[in-house]
């Protein structure tokens, strides 16, 4: 009866630990997680970017069918853009000034 108790007691014991030892383990890994948090502003940096990109390719699709030479360059603040990208990432800036709902 006594030998029944004993180990009774340390099954217990090791249950516990063996919780205890688990969530140590789910905080230490969610602690030293390498993944971002998403957070507003780059859950919108991204949809700017994605927006810009998808702009872009529809830009650059229209010229290459209009047989249009926009490759040109030019240069702001010391840095070189393309001038399709710029236009579309300007025009990723507005659309939601333009069109609040659309989204």
């Amino acid at each position: 009866m006594l030998v029944g108790i004993i180990i009774l007691g340390l099954t217990a014991a090791l249950v516990v630990l063996s919780a205890w030892l688990r969530v140590g383990n789910v905080k230490k890994s969610q602690r030293l997680s390498a993944d971002a948090r998403e957070t507003f502003l780059s859950r919108e940096i991204k949809n700017v970017i994605a927006n810009a990109g998808g702009i872009y390719i529809s830009l650059t699709l229209a010229a290459s069918f209009l047989k249009l030479d926009v490759g040109q360059q030019f240069a702001l603040l010391g840095v070189e853009f393309d001038a399709l990208a710029a236009i579309a990432l300007v025009i990723a800036l507005v659309q939601p000034l333009i069109w609040p709902n659309s989204g």
